[in-house]
């Protein structure tokens, strides 16, 4: 009887210095968002942007395929694509908050193949869905999804601001982007990720 009293009290003891000893767990609140809101608040699609534009959306405009695949009459594009080439502006449209240059791909015959948005405002979320990076699967909710989406056509019409006001027609770009398939009878119009414009005109 006294060892059982004696093996039980040494349990108790043993028991009594692990809990001692042991640090508790730290519960934190996730906010709806499901971001940690005691260390980076809700979620800021703008930095998420710029946490990725340099180390992965450059590298993937980098590895576009050219413009010509998809102008193909064999090319079955269903959705946004990564695209890249060169072309001669035939029309710069800045009517609206919506810019478009019109370009003439190679091989050059005066006729538009392509529109390139330069903004001010960029439409729709081709950008981010040729990205393949960026899936729906990554965010907690629909919203921060399309956050995600607005915060590209952000940071892409940030560079783009300034050829919406230049003398452009006649000249050269080189650009890469992403490509939403062209409406029935319509041009593919291209986000441009990187632009530049070559000196003279051809």
């Amino acid at each position: 009887m006294k060892a059982h009293c004696l093996r039980g009290a040494t349990i108790s003891a043993i028991a009594s210095m692990v809990l001692v000893s042991c640090t508790p767990w730290t519960v934190r609140p996730i906010d709806q968002s499901g971001t940690d809101s005691g260390q980076s608040g809700r979620f800021d699609a703008a930095r998420y942007v710029d946490s990725i534009w340099n180390t992965q959306v450059l590298p993937a405009a980098a590895g576009a395929v050219e413009l010509k695949t998809i102008l193909s009459p064999a090319s079955h594009q269903a959705g946004a694509v990564l695209v890249k080439g060169r072309g001669r502006i035939l029309r710069v449209d800045t009517s609206s908050r919506s810019g478009l240059l019109t370009i003439d791909a190679y091989p050059y015959d005066g006729h538009p193949d392509a529109a390139l948005q330069i903004g001010l405002v960029i439409r729709g979320t081709t950008l981010r869905d040729a990205l393949p990076f960026i899936q729906f699967s990554q965010f907690v909710n629909q919203l921060q999804f399309a956050q995600v989406g607005n915060a590209l056509n952000d940071r892409a019409s940030t560079a783009l601001a300034p050829f919406a006001n230049r003398d452009l027609v006649g000249t050269m770009v080189v650009f890469s982007g992403a490509a939403s398939p062209p409406s029935e009878g319509g041009l593919p119009e291209i986000v441009p990720i990187t632009l530049t414009i070559e000196r003279g005109r051809q």
